[in-house]
């Protein structure tokens, strides 16, 4: 074989395997260009939340809170303009309301809603309680729900709780980290 077309041939089997090799790289897990961190499965946001370092938010700013909203079911959700918070507050607030809605600045702001659903008694409660950033700026947001425990009695209101939370505005996952706890009540 002629010394330049082997040179040649060579030189295309390193080019092919140079490319061959950038294809198989593992996936990227750093940011993006625009420094959006990828995004990850529920699953796997709750096992990270285990493993990473976390900033707790040196306060926690409540938007609404009440008892009695008019949600039926439970909800953890991230509202992000003003067209999806109209739409949610008049869910909590229900046909009849005259009040509008907290003010919201979503050009540097967004807000959490945790909402537990209807529940038989009063004594339920629901509360973001505390707010932590990861590294990739990820959001996670512990959720405590307080139950009516075994030997409570229960005063025949059905009440809904919900709990609306400022937080700086984000384009990345929130986790919603659950804590479920039950009042305890002296048996007499």
């Amino acid at each position: 074989m002629h010394p330049v077309r082997r040179n040649l041939l060579l030189t295309a089997a390193l080019v092919a395997a140079g490319a061959l090799s950038c294809r198989r790289s593992a996936p990227d897990t750093g940011p993006d260009v625009r420094g959006n961190a990828p995004s990850i499965s529920e699953r796997e946001a709750r096992a990270r939340a285990g493993a990473v370092r976390l900033e707790p938010y040196q306060s926690v700013d409540h938007a609404f809170r009440d008892a009695k909203s008019h949600l039926a079911n439970s909800v953890r959700l991230t509202v992000q303009d003003s067209a999806d918070w109209r739409t949610v507050w008049a869910r909590i607030a229900g046909p009849n309301a005259s009040a509008d809605p907290p003010p919201v600045d979503f050009t540097r702001e967004m807000l959490l809603v945790a909402g537990m659903g209807e529940q038989p008694c009063m004594g339920s409660l629901i509360n973001i309680d505390t707010i932590f950033r990861d590294d990739d700026r990820r959001i996670y947001a512990v959720v405590r729900e307080r139950h009516r425990g075994a030997g409570c009695g229960c005063l025949n209101e059905v009440v809904s709780p919900v709990d609306v939370v400022r937080v700086p505005r984000t384009i990345r996952p929130v986790t919603f980290l659950e804590r479920r706890e039950s009042n305890v009540c002296e048996v007499r």
